[in-house]
């Protein structure tokens, strides 16, 4: 309900004939609206959270093809196709909220973290084996990468896909964090 009909959309009698429950079964377990939107929030970071665990675990098998950076285009392009557009769309509504709440960004911040971390270890792992990326260039690079990703995912969300396929998104996100590497050195050789 929160993804197709947003925020002002979502209330305890709508949630009670959707359920397909008793009238006031939604405001016997959730007293306030605000009680309700914190328990959207918690099953959308439940469900991204077990998403986002599952992915890595995928990530470790080459053969499931969600590894590297060919692997991160893949899984992000998903929300752009059911279920994973509605819950998107969810999320963005109750981001929205979350800058006004902070038990509501609390409950959102899990799910970004996990989000977070999955872009982190794609870009070290981005780097030839062997080397020692510098610690601040990787979290450079993983920052440069999920403002891409929320960046694509929005345009999903808006209905205005910017890009079509995991192919596409891969060029991008292997061109962003070369792209910070670059920038890096440069800065670092007029440092010198």
């Amino acid at each position: 309900m929160l993804g197709t009909n947003g925020v002002h959309g979502v209330s305890h009698p709508r949630v009670d004939d959707r359920a397909g429950v008793p009238p006031g079964t939604a405001s016997f377990y959730f007293r306030t609206r605000k009680a309700l939107l914190h328990a959207a929030a918690a099953r959308v970071a439940e469900l991204d959270v077990a998403d986002f665990s599952r992915m890595a675990e995928l990530a470790e098998d080459p053969a499931a093809q969600f590894t590297g950076t060919a692997g991160l285009a893949r899984i992000v392009m998903y929300v752009n196709s059911e279920p994973w557009l509605t819950r998107a769309k969810a999320r963005y509504e109750l981001a929205l909220l979350a800058g006004r709440d902070p038990e509501l960004a609390t409950t959102l911040d899990e799910s970004a973290q996990r989000l977070y971390t999955l872009a982190r270890d794609v870009v070290a792992h981005w780097h030839p084996d062997g080397s020692a990326p510098d610690p601040a260039l990787v979290e450079d690079q993983a920052i440069a990468t999920l403002a891409l990703i929320n960046g694509i995912m929005l345009t999903f969300v808006a209905g205005q896909p910017a890009v079509d396929s995991a192919d596409h998104l891969d060029r991008l996100i292997q061109g962003v964090i070369a792209g910070v590497a670059v920038v890096r050195e440069r800065g670092a050789g007029c440092e010198g």
